[in-house]
């Protein structure tokens, strides 16, 4: 299911506002909504609950809260695809061609949906395919996840008493999906990982009982941020409910509430790609430069944009053509040169900004954008920024030729800003205790060991991908690829550890044990000194 064209006549912030995305080629898997407070992004989800409403129960009062004007007539027509078409006019029932189905066309979340703690209070069974524990306006509570801990716990316990009872049958069905998507989330780091390990039903009236291993400890659900239990919420509602609306317009309200940036894009990545149904779209309103930066650099993407719209008027809104330049959707991108007139913009992959900031550079300003390609791309046609990129598998020579080529593009030395973090001499700096310097550069030297084989096999493949050395001779891409065979088998610690990816690979069984917090490494001298020389 998926939205050619909605029209909404005096619903709520709208006086005549037609969208229309009948021009896009293909049906995008998501489309997402930007705009100011105010700007009537959640209005277009309640125009969907409008149009369900007779099927799932939508008191007729609120049509006065859905009115702009009270005296005229108020309407909702959408055209979906396959040729079906829904309208709903005040409150009469909805005109429809065949095809639709009001109970399952559309699913949608308001943005007050976390759960701040646990209850006890039990939750009577309903069926999920009427979809009746659902807010009746977007300005309510949304109160499913109570209802999704009880429909998986009681779900659980049916596997378990069933015949034959395989464990290992259970984990892969219900945990290891949530598992895996959680880690795709947040594995940034050892310390920031999360995975469910224990979700036991409510009983005797006590609340139910969650557990996440996180980094090296066991914590409760209660404790965990107001993001983690964001994005488990919006996990778990889409693991039980998904099935029962395979054919359907999903709709979030703020989908990245409570996230920190370098998490928003790894949500909506994974929302888009591998949760909302094959056949299915999901709209989302966020004002998140993590959703916009994905939006903008995918094909199964389009973005809406509400700003400076006078909506007491007739409006028509269409996709807004993907920009090369993030900022100039997002944020105007000379907001910065203009905030900061005295310092260095430089430009980086989006989840090292943070850290880049960190370092503590008293004139350069880490932005961050996708990844290293969106960096190449900012750069062109632009005086204003400079970019640093990690080196990932580029060789010698063609980084050389880089910087011949665009000399505000700076390349890493080593694979990755962990490879700088986690370096023996940055470790050394802050001086954990029982920190061995000879046993860690051992422990990488085996690590690099470990994983070189899968790497030159996969090697081709993994630098397929690089914008930056498209241009380049097939000479010069060979001497790199023997570059980084000859360098990988070396014994000498600074010829192969430029190649060894410490953002997966780092030897985290020795690690462990030292607490060690990306931020306080990104804090030495050390950290400073090597980053300022990579920038000049």
């Amino acid at each position: 299911m998926n939205i050619e064209a909605l029209h909404l006549n005096n619903f709520k912030r709208f006086h005549d506002l037609t969208i229309d995305l009948s021009a896009l080629g293909a049906p995008p898997k998501l489309i997402l909504l930007i705009g100011a407070n105010g700007s009537g992004k959640s209005s277009i989800f309640d125009a969907f609950e409008y149009l369900s409403g007779p099927a799932k129960g939508l008191r007729d009062y609120y049509i006065d809260y859905f009115k702009k004007r009270s005296d005229a007539d108020m309407s909702v027509d959408c055209s979906l695809g396959g040729g079906v078409t829904v309208k709903r006019t005040n409150n009469e029932q909805v005109t429809a061609s065949k095809g639709w189905n009001g109970r399952s066309a559309f699913y949608g979340r308001s943005s007050f949906r976390t759960v701040p703690e646990l209850s006890g209070q039990t939750h009577a069974p309903i069926d999920l395919t009427k979809d009746a524990d659902r807010p009746q306006r977007f300005i309510e509570q949304d109160t499913r996840f109570a209802t999704d801990v009880a429909h998986i716990t009681e779900s659980i316990l049916r596997e378990v008493w069933g015949e034959p009872f395989d464990s290992d049958t259970m984990r892969a069905r219900f945990t290891d999906p949530i598992n895996e998507a959680l880690e795709r989330i947040f594995s940034t780091s050892f310390a920031t990982d999360l995975r469910l390990r224990t979700l036991i039903p409510a009983l005797s009236g006590k609340p139910p009982d969650i557990q996440f291993q996180k980094g090296g400890s066991e914590v409760h659900y209660d404790l965990l941020s107001s993001g983690e239990k964001e994005v488990f919420n919006i996990i778990l509602n889409l693991f039980i409910r998904r099935e029962h609306f395979p054919n359907a317009i999903y709709f979030i309200d703020e989908l990245d509430v409570h996230l920190h940036t370098s998490l928003q894009y790894a949500l909506a990545k994974e929302i888009v790609e591998r949760w909302i149904p094959e056949n299915s779209q999901l709209w989302t309103a966020s004002h998140s430069l993590g959703f916009i930066d994905y939006a903008n650099g995918s094909d199964d993407a389009a973005i809406l944009d509400f700003d400076d719209l006078d909506f007491d008027q007739p409006q028509t809104l269409q996709p807004a053509p993907k920009s090369e330049h993030i900022f100039d959707i997002a944020v105007p991108r000379n907001s910065a040169l203009k905030v900061f007139p005295n310092k260095r913009l430089m430009i980086c992959e989006n989840k090292d900004a943070r850290l880049y900031n960190a370092i503590d550079l008293p004139e350069l300003l880490f932005i961050g954008v996708r990844d290293k390609n969106s960096v190449v791309i900012q750069l062109r046609g632009s005086d204003d920024f400079e970019g640093l990129i990690d080196r990932d598998f580029l060789g010698s020579e063609e980084i050389t030729e880089i910087r011949r080529r665009q000399s505000t593009l700076h390349v890493l030395r080593y694979y990755a800003l962990e490879n700088f973090l986690y370096h023996p001499a940055n470790i050394a700096e802050l001086g954990p205790a029982g920190y061995d310097d000879a046993a860690y550069r051992a422990a990488l030297q085996n690590q690099m060991a470990t994983v070189r084989d899968r790497l030159l096999v996969n090697l081709r493949g993994s630098r397929a991908s690089y914008e930056v050395i498209q241009v380049f001779s097939t000479e010069l891409k060979a001497r790199a690829i023997q570059e980084i065979e000859q360098a990988t088998a070396s014994n000498d610690f600074e010829t192969f550890y430029p190649f060894l990816d410490m953002k997966k690979n780092r030897p985290t069984a020795y690690l462990s044990g030292f607490n060690l917090r990306p931020i306080d490494l990104a804090s030495t001298h050390w950290m400073r000194a090597a980053i300022a020389a990579q920038v000049g």
